[in-house]
């Protein structure tokens, strides 16, 4: 069995998705999603769950999941991101190494019925 770069991801975006188009002809679409994630823990000496949320900024769709995004997400709306994670690695003006996890989303939908207005 081949193991598989996969993450699936459900939550409220923080902000409407940042989009811009790319590439030497400016032909490609970009989207920038940050998302919250609920993130129970359960307090185990009292029995009781504590909400939080993780807050997951990095994700980025292509191409058409870019369009969606940008045509129909906004603020506050609930959705699923299925998508693989990607390292990212740099060095910047200091020469400091730097690294962060990147989801780069193969699909996006959406779990409310809001319209973008």
């Amino acid at each position: 069995m081949s193991a598989q770069n996969q993450v699936t991801l459900i939550g409220r975006l923080v902000r409407d998705p940042e989009v811009e188009e790319v590439g030497k002809s400016k032909k490609y679409s970009r989207a920038n999603l940050s998302l919250a994630v609920r993130n129970i823990k359960k307090k185990f000496k009292e029995g009781e769950k504590q909400v939080d949320a993780d807050f997951i900024d990095g994700i980025i769709a292509w191409g058409k999941q870019a369009e969606f995004a940008e045509n129909y997400l906004t603020k506050g709306r609930m959705i699923v991101v299925h998508g693989e994670l990607r390292p990212d690695r740099w060095k910047d003006k200091e020469d400091k190494n730097h690294y962060r996890l990147t989801v780069i989303a193969n699909s996006i939908q959406s779990l409310d019925s809001k319209k973008k207005v």
